[in-house]
């Protein structure tokens, strides 16, 4: 039996059936001669809680990914509200990751082809990209142990976790991460559409007070910032999913397909303007251009170039509806000159670019966040993520970190053009391409790749990449269904090579 198979023999049914009832009785039983006190006796109650998610979680490994996935979306929000900073957050992130490998080491003991698509993440890249990581613990200006752990997180989340995603996705799978991904975008969007209009709650308004205001209340206009961690990364998360919403919008098959993806794609546009993040404009206009690259329609190239330029050029030559705050304050990334932050900002990346010239490797994971107060890093700030990687992790880093980005596009490029077969699956991956491109260009503006929820998304569109040919095959075992006559409308713009 594979991973993901859901069937179980009788054999399988009776034993957890056995274990059930008796882990029922031992816990009636402790409860009922427990006499260390109330914790003891919760404690004792979540045990078949416990052996539920064990029994649940050995039977379908993907729960721990969409747990992880939702957790990733509403880690800020479980802090703000439930932990109020009193623990830190990304202990949990770490304790699924590390049950998943522990119950798929179980798994394969038991059960033959758990693992088979291990081999599908692109191993060599990450290990490549670990082993740089670990040897920036060793730099001369390295900051230390625990400030390497904390910078060095979100890295580990990518290398581990892509094959986590690898082994566990499939064609259903796939389908469920979609409509998990769109709905915690709407929710995002919902939340963000309360602060604006109803207002921040009070935990919001202690942010606020404490160190949120000088940068999310701007000309007394509020940076919506729904459940994320800041505007910036509520901004790109919802560019992300307006720029995978549309692809996918062109790519469905029902009409409920259409509907769902225009309501995601729209919750994206309305949720990236309402963050007044200037950068975010920027994943839908990459996307854009890799959509149109990636459909090889030389009509459709030439469409999407002539509407971006229009489209910069409205932004950067007029003034038309600068009565609207976000149409404004988006307006402003494409006059930089003009705009104070971003002169200081380059100011600051030339005293670095001094200071790094002799510093090919940087000053050490963690050296711009947790440095020494003495240290030049740690007093520059980083508003970007590349400058971050090039002050932690130095040129090189910052080569490696943009060339292992570089092969995932191309990888997926590559079997959009050659190897995907299903047209609704190559929709998926120029949506997954699409989406990464363009993060990594608003990952210039903001360190969004390396934050929830950005960082989890990446996650789970790369290992869709990496396993697209064996859902491909899946696809092609199914019988066709039938495609509404309102989905062919949608053809001539996804009309490519085979």
């Amino acid at each position: 039996m594979s991973v993901w198979d859901n069937r179980m023999t009788v054999k399988q049914k009776w034993l957890t059936g056995i274990l059930s009832c008796l882990a029922a009785c031992a816990t009636a039983y402790l409860v009922s001669h427990a006499r260390n006190g109330l914790l003891y006796g919760s404690i004792i109650i979540m045990i078949p809680f416990a052996f539920l998610v064990l029994v649940l979680t050995y039977r379908h490994p993907i729960l721990i990914l969409y747990a992880l996935f939702l957790y990733g979306f509403f880690i800020r929000a479980f802090d703000r509200y439930m932990l109020h900073g009193r623990f830190p957050v990304g202990i949990l992130c770490d304790g699924m990751i590390l049950y998943a490998y522990a119950l798929l080491f179980v798994k394969g003991a038991v059960e033959k082809g758990t693992w088979k698509r291990f081999g599908d993440a692109p191993l060599p890249i990450l290990l490549i990209w670990l082993a740089y990581c670990i040897i920036s613990r060793f730099t001369p200006e390295s900051p230390g142990l625990n400030a390497w752990l904390s910078a060095a997180r979100p890295h580990m989340y990518l290398v581990f976790t892509i094959p986590l995603f690898c082994i566990l996705l499939n064609m259903k799978t796939l389908k469920s991460m979609l409509i998990l991904w769109g709905a915690c975008s709407v929710i995002l969007t919902v939340k963000g559409f309360w602060q604006h209009y109803v207002g921040l709650d009070a935990e919001e308004l202690n942010m606020m007070n404490d160190y949120m205001a000088s940068t999310h209340l701007l000309w007394g206009k509020l940076r919506v910032f729904s459940l994320c961690s800041d505007a910036g990364q509520f901004g790109v998360q919802q560019g992300h999913a307006l720029t995978a919403g549309a692809v996918l919008l062109l790519f469905a098959k029902t009409r409920k397909e259409q509907i769902c993806y225009l309501f995601i794609a729209l919750a994206g546009l309305y949720g990236m303007f309402d963050s007044g993040t200037r950068g975010a404009i920027f994943v839908p206009i990459g996307g854009l251009m890799l959509y149109c690259v990636l459909v090889k329609n030389t009509k459709l190239i030439l469409t999407g170039l002539v509407l971006g330029i229009g489209f910069v050029c409205f932004m950067k030559y007029t003034t038309i509806g600068n009565g609207n705050y976000a149409i404004y304050r988006m307006r402003t990334a494409f006059n930089p000159d003009k705009d104070p932050s971003y002169i200081v900002r380059k100011q600051n990346q030339q005293i670095l670019k001094d200071y790094l010239s002799s510093r090919p490797f940087g000053g050490g994971l963690g050296s711009m966040d947790s440095g020494s107060e003495h240290s030049l890093l740690k007093k520059i700030p980083y508003d970007s993520g590349y400058v971050l990687i090039w002050g932690d992790q130095g040129i090189v880093g910052v080569i490696l970190y943009i060339a292992m980005y570089l092969y995932f596009l191309a990888v997926g490029t590559y079997k959009v053009w050659f190897v995907i077969k299903n047209k609704w699956l190559r929709g998926v991956l120029i949506a997954m391409i699409a989406g990464i491109g363009g993060d990594m260009i608003a990952h210039y503006g903001n360190p969004v790749m390396t934050q929830h929820p950005t960082l989890l998304v990446l996650v789970f569109s790369i290992a869709t990449i990496f396993v697209a040919q064996h859902i491909d095959r899946e696809m092609e075992e199914r019988p066709p269904q039938p495609e509404t006559a309102h989905a062919g409308k949608y053809r001539r713009f996804t009309k490519h090579a085979k």
